[in-house]
């Protein structure tokens, strides 16, 4: 599916394309490797049919009323040495609600601009720190006849949350966020090895609580 495999880490060279097809993004590892010294670069993934541009700059994904169990995610963006933090990076997020649907399985959503659900961008900070509050995602099957993807059509996938992270002197990459003990995971093509990508969840009162850090690829000086 386009992946190149480097010291541990999956580098992908093409994002989406269509709003059907599902490729990967990110880019072309630049710069030394990082195995020698334990750092592992965040692992590319599939982008999906689900992505829209344009999504409002918001880190509060979830209203009050959205149903759902409230989840907060934490966490920080390092270059790829795994200490050098990265301000100002773009981060895009996007995913299911509760029951594992998306705002473009609502009739209108591509002609409607405005109608975002769940969707939202933001900068980190000057330490390179992001903050989301949304909901948990609801699981769903693999839509059928997506081009190149028709043998997993119903496929369950397990609980994830899509993000994009892109910087000036960095490497994009799109990658999908899971959750460990999903029983889904094992079996998912994308999620079985994305160690990278899989992070434990926390209860805190209502809340459940994560922390996702991002390491991306520095690019050509």
């Amino acid at each position: 599916m386009g992946k190149y495999r480097m010291k541990g880490a999956y580098i992908s060279r093409r994002y989406f394309l269509g709003g059907s097809a599902v490729l990967l993004g990110g880019g072309l590892l630049a710069g030394p490797t990082f195995a020698a010294q334990g750092c592992l670069l965040t692992q590319g993934d599939i982008l999906g049919p689900y992505y829209r541009f344009g999504a409002p700059f918001q880190s509060k994904l979830a209203g009050p009323d959205e149903p759902g169990e409230r989840l907060v995610v934490t966490g920080t963006v390092f270059s790829s040495d795994c200490r050098t933090p990265v301000p100002g990076a773009l981060v895009e997020i996007w995913q299911a609600n509760s029951a594992g649907l998306y705002d473009t399985e609502k009739p209108g959503n591509f002609t409607d601009k405005g109608d975002f659900h769940l969707r939202g961008m933001l900068y980190t900070d000057a330490q390179g720190k992001y903050r989301i509050e949304t909901v948990m995602p609801g699981r769903y099957p693999v839509p059928p006849n997506l081009p190149g993807l028709e043998k997993y059509a119903g496929l369950m996938r397990p609980a994830h949350i899509h993000f994009r992270v892109m910087e000036s002197l960095h490497v994009p990459v799109t990658l999908q966020l899971y959750f460990k003990g999903d029983p889904f995971i094992v079996g998912d093509p994308w999620a079985h090895d994305r160690s990278t990508n899989t992070i434990e969840l926390e209860q805190d009162g209502e809340l459940r609580r994560g922390v996702f850090d991002i390491v991306l690829a520095r690019g050509f000086a």
